[in-house]
């Protein structure tokens, strides 16, 4: 058992260390330098200054923070300096965790270079994010930008905010116009192309209203010479960009979100890095996550200034998650969410629509007992060109000592001898790993860790099974047994994809006691209770916080939920989807339509992503007919679903309390 990085946690310890030469650091931004990013989770009341250093003279830089949260707990960073130009593959395991050691005592600058005053304890926790383009990142900017008034507003009627976080936002696109021909996106910024100067965002471009109509002036309908002169469709030495082909995930959900509505809905987008979605196992999007919130709080400070108002009602969706997780609502980017919706909430109606998760069928989740001892099979597929990931959470409250948990690789593995990490070993506060060695090299690892929310984790990191990758993993059958505690075990989602052709496969647990189909040959929804394996607890792991209304996918035709569509846990229902929304109206077909990346074009989404968008919608309009009767009574958790939602025959922990059929 080692404790070598005793600060990072176990995906941290498996990226800057073994896992090194797979995952991102073997994608195509890995081509150029680049800069880590992190969010840093301070004690409630603490303040920080000055920042230790990490390869020489590296800065902290926050991006934009909201001022109507004036001293987050979280705090998105990026790690660089524009005179060395570090290179992530130049950091060590070792050098992270000593930098993260120093954290603690000084922590890090804020925006605008200003400190906040002296750090009251060296208490500080930290997650890594995913690494950012060195010339995506301008280290002189502000962060400041303004938002003028816009025309076509009609100072009568209730003004509302939609907010989205996604990939492939096509701000061109002529449905987010209002009648007069402009367009309602007051702000989109674009966080993995290179910056245009004005300051307005540490990272990437911030393409706002003006900037677009300016581009209409000098390109008129050519929306592929808009996209290009904007700087946002990639090219021969950049990553590949969602907006270069037909249809993109942002797409469809802003289309379902905003499309063809009145001037007073508009739209502040946040499009994410191309190569941070090509990582599906949700690792190290916190910090664009939780700096996207920022900045669409605070564009939407600016707009209700412009126009005369204090503050705005906002709808926001992020049809972004995660197989993995604790799912109790205490992971960093989740209590993140809370910290800021409910801040948000305090001063004006704010909505967050989030889907359930499509994992329903993906064999991804266990539940073990300690009283019943058996061998869970986990089937990792040949020819994975990245790591496969499997988190084993104790019960809150649980001690880890009297803990054992063995993994067996496959039988076709030579010298693959059982591995047995004793809970016994494990050091609370601190990062505990065991090795997993096949021929003398290492093709994983076991770490545990005590996690923000008090709860112990241990994650097993598998290498890819590729033959030609470093220190290749053996594909087939391992096998995990569990003794002394009660568990819940999630596969992290690993698949291929958008335009990153990682040649991610997802593993799954080849349980033999895991019923498929039912006496009629259908696809069987409900779990025996002799199988080890779920579907009843796959809910997204990022929608598991107290702010976000959860949509589930469900059938147009009968009742019941679509195939996919996640669930929660019969002994967790304080984490569970709330609303569904139709996909489909018929068994022919193939999900929602919606947008594509150039006006005119329509396309069909499926999936619990293309759900929660709609609710999105259907709540703008119930705000704004609140508003329009009264103001003071708009708050979202006042709001009367009753004739918009129509009632359906519940599933349990699938359906939630109401299915929307528009």
């Amino acid at each position: 058992m080692t404790a070598d990085t005793p600060n990072l946690p176990p995906s941290t310890a498996w990226a800057f260390g073994p896992g090194r030469a797979h995952d991102f650091f073997a994608t195509r931004m890995a081509r150029k330098p680049h800069h880590l990013t992190g969010v840093l989770e301070r004690a409630a009341g603490h303040t920080v200054t000055a920042s230790p250093a990490l390869l020489g003279n590296e800065v902290l830089l926050a991006p934009t923070l909201w001022a109507g949260l004036p001293n987050p707990r979280f705090l998105p960073f990026i790690l660089g300096n524009a005179a060395t130009q570090a290179e992530v593959s130049t950091v060590t395991a070792q050098a992270l965790d000593g930098f993260w050691s120093g954290i603690g005592q000084a922590g890090v600058t804020t925006p605008g270079g200003g400190g906040m005053g002296p750090k009251a304890a060296p208490e500080a926790l930290m997650t890594s994010g995913f690494p950012l383009r060195q010339d995506t990142i301008d280290f002189t900017a502000s962060g400041i930008a303004t938002i003028d008034k816009a025309n076509g507003i009609d100072p009568a009627k209730p003004l509302i905010v939609v907010g989205i976080i996604d990939d492939g936002i096509p701000f061109a696109h002529k449905a987010f116009d209002a009648a007069d021909g402009t367009t309602r996106v007051e702000s989109a910024w674009v966080m993995g192309v290179p910056g245009d100067g004005s300051g307005a965002q540490r990272f990437g471009r911030e393409i706002t209203r003006k900037t677009i109509m300016d581009l209409r002036a000098t390109h008129g309908a050519d929306e592929d010479a808009i996209y290009r002169a904007a700087g946002v469709l990639g090219g021969v030495t950049r990553p590949s960009s969602p907006l270069s082909f037909d249809t993109s995930h942002g797409a469809h959900t802003l289309g379902a979100l905003a499309a063809d509505q009145d001037a007073q809905v508009r739209i502040i987008a946040v499009d994410l890095p191309p190569a941070a979605t090509w990582d599906t196992s949700g690792y190290g999007k916190d910090m664009l996550l939780i700096s996207a919130l920022h900045h669409i709080f605070d564009r939407a400070d600016k707009l209700a200034a412009a126009h005369g108002h204090s503050t705005l009602p906002m709808v926001l969706n992020l049809s972004y998650g995660y197989s993995g997780g604790a799912h109790d609502g205490n992971g960093t980017v989740e209590s993140a969410m809370d910290e800021l919706i409910m801040a948000r909430r305090a001063v004006a109606p704010t909505a967050l629509t989030m889907p359930s998760g499509n994992m329903f069928q993906s064999r991804t989740h266990a539940q073990l007992s300690a009283s019943e001892a058996k061998k869970l099979p986990w089937r990792v597929p040949p020819d994975d060109r990245t790591s496969s990931f499997l988190e084993c959470w104790l019960p809150a409250g649980a001690q880890i000592a009297g803990m054992n948990l063995t993994l067996t690789p496959p039988t076709t593995a030579s010298n693959g001898n059982p591995v047995t990490f004793a809970g016994a070993d494990a050091m609370a506060g601190q990062t505990s790993t065991k090795p997993i060695l096949i021929n003398g090299a290492q093709v994983g690892q076991i770490t545990a860790d005590l996690t923000r929310g008090g709860r112990w984790r241990i994650m097993i990191a598998i290498a890819p099974t590729e033959s030609s990758s470093p220190n290749a993993a053996p594909s087939g059958i391992w096998h995990l047994e569990l003794a002394g505690s009660d568990a819940l075990l999630w596969i992290q989602r690993d698949i291929s994809y958008g335009g990153g052709n990682t040649g991610a496969r997802q593993s799954y647990f080849d349980d033999p006691d895991y019923v498929l189909f039912d006496e009629q040959g259908r696809s069987a929804v409900l779990d025996q209770a002799t199988s080890l394996t779920k579907r009843y607890g796959t809910l997204n792991g990022m929608a598991t916080g107290t702010s976000p209304l959860v949509t589930g996918a469900g059938k147009g035709w009968g009742d019941g939920a679509e195939l996919y569509s996640a669930a929660a846990s019969p002994s967790n229902m304080a984490c569970k989807v709330d609303v569904s929304v139709m996909i489909a109206a018929n068994a022919a077909e193939m999900g929602r339509t919606g947008l594509t990346n150039r006006s005119g074009g329509s396309a069909r989404m499926n999936g619990t992503s293309a759900a929660a968008p709609a609710i999105g919608n259907a709540l703008a309009s119930l705000i704004a007919e609140a508003q329009a009767q009264d103001a003071d009574s708009a708050y979202f958790a006042t709001l009367d679903r009753s004739g918009r939602l129509s009632a359906t025959t519940k599933e349990q922990g699938r359906l939630g309390e109401a299915m929307l059929n528009e």
